[in-house]
């Protein structure tokens, strides 16, 4: 009983680390006031106007935007924002549709503030998902928070997790694309089982036709990055459970729960075949065309202004507080060459085979 209330007093002061700071937690105030209130002014303007739930999707985006330019301010990317206005102001005099102006300048700034709250989530989650899964297989009764750890990063009961690292050493010499190009293919599949159900629905669908959804309503691709791009952290510091065999990365495990959680294609194909039957094969076509195009669009850029602005900061203080959270290894091994760390000239050294092996007994059943 003792130890295990001592395991659990141990993941209650590393689960404790944080890594949030103080314009951290002013970008959050932000985000979270700003949705509170698009909802509002959304709900209030819906049903003043008599008009379906779909028309909330131009008030989901602007908390991001909101977000956005409070990132640019704290971070000095002023001349970002000028660019941005000076795009706007040229797409309104050069004729084009108020619509699709406003709709570029709720991407290109929201954006900004899609991958500042990604950063947060980032930071919100790290070191509690670590200390979690670090005593998941040792703790006599899991929380219900460590059920969540162990169900979305796909962790079997037989697995040690004691011995969890990371490169603590990581340096990025330039935007990793192979880390892009899985977070794309991820988002991809993810974004477009939501987008099918969302758009496609015979439920939710309130327009005569696909060709009739409004623009706006691509906004809301940038809730996809949200979802997904959180926990590209543990891809870049390759958090994973050393084995004797194979070692566990825990992205890997959070990929293939994701794309169990998008398996339901029958029904989605279901709601294909029901776009064709209204709006015939070639509306529907082109409609998922536009919706990949959105969709790799936002999230491309995304994974760019993430690694080129935002990666470096996260990693650099998730190594600063690792020393705090694992002040010594977890395992060792004799043959552990990190455990020698005086060398001695002229020191014989011992062959490991030479330690032979421990083998426990159970005395407590008779032999025969």
């Amino acid at each position: 009983m003792k130890t295990n209330m001592g395991i659990d007093l141990m993941f209650l002061q590393k689960a404790k680390v944080s890594l949030f700071r103080h314009e951290d937690k002013v970008i959050l105030s932000v985000f979270i006031l700003s949705l509170i209130s698009s909802i509002m002014a959304g709900i209030i303007y819906i049903e003043m106007n008599d008009l379906s739930l779909l028309n909330l999707a131009i008030f989901l985006s602007i908390p991001f935007v909101i977000t956005g330019v409070a990132s640019c301010v704290f971070r000095k990317r002023i001349v970002y924002l000028m660019l941005v206005i000076l795009a706007t102001a040229a797409l309104y005099m050069g004729g084009v549709r108020n619509l699709w102006a406003t709709v570029l300048v709720i991407i290109f700034v929201g954006i900004i503030g899609v991958v500042a709250i990604v950063s947060l989530e980032q930071r919100a989650i790290f070191y509690p998902v670590i200390s979690s899964v670090e005593y998941l297989n040792i703790k006599e009764k899991l929380s219900l928070w460590d059920k969540t750890v162990a169900f979305m990063f796909n962790i079997s009961g037989d697995l040690d997790t004691r011995n969890l690292n990371i490169d603590y050493n990581m340096r990025r010499a330039s935007i990793p694309w192979s880390e892009v190009i899985t977070t794309l293919k991820l988002s991809i599949l993810i974004g477009m089982f939501i987008w099918i159900y969302l758009c496609m629905n015979p439920t939710w669908m309130g327009f005569d036709s696909l060709s009739s959804v409004p623009v706006y309503l691509f906004s809301l691709i940038l809730y996809i990055p949200v979802l997904v791009m959180p926990f590209s952290i543990f891809m870049s510091m390759n958090v994973r459970i050393e084995t004797k065999y194979k070692d566990f990365r825990l992205y890997d495990g959070i990929k293939e729960t994701l794309k169990r959680m998008a398996v339901p294609i029958f029904a989605a194909f279901m709601f294909i075949l029901i776009a064709v039957n209204e709006n015939g094969f070639e509306d529907v076509f082109y409609f998922i065309l536009i919706s990949v195009f959105f969709i790799m669009f936002i999230n491309v850029v995304s994974c760019i202004m993430y690694y080129r602005y935002f990666e470096s900061e996260i990693v650099e203080d998730i190594v600063t507080k690792w020393k705090e959270f694992r002040p010594v290894p977890m395992m060792i091994s004799i043959a552990d060459k990190q455990r020698y760390r005086k060398k001695e000239p002229a020191t014989p050294k011992r062959d490991m085979n030479s330690f032979g092996e421990l083998e426990l007994n159970d005395h407590s059943k008779p032999e025969f």
